[in-house]
């Protein structure tokens, strides 16, 4: 990586930094990755997919 590749990322990290300095904007973003990720994975597995769907098995309350 080059001097000016390596700015970009820092310049990254620290947006980054400043968006979830709370732990709550930070479990929030997790939050949101972890159903792109299952979203995009049963995709990937030709399940049946939808958003709300998932929402709501994701909030269900376990038995």
């Amino acid at each position: 990586m080059n001097p000016r590749q390596l700015q970009q990322l820092d310049q990254r990290l620290s947006q980054w930094r400043a968006r979830h300095a709370d732990a709550a904007s930070l479990r929030a973003a997790y939050r949101a990755k972890v159903l792109e990720f299952t979203l995009n994975s049963m995709a990937l597995e030709n399940e049946p997919v939808d958003r709300e769907r998932v929402q709501a098995l994701r909030t269900r309350r376990s038995r």
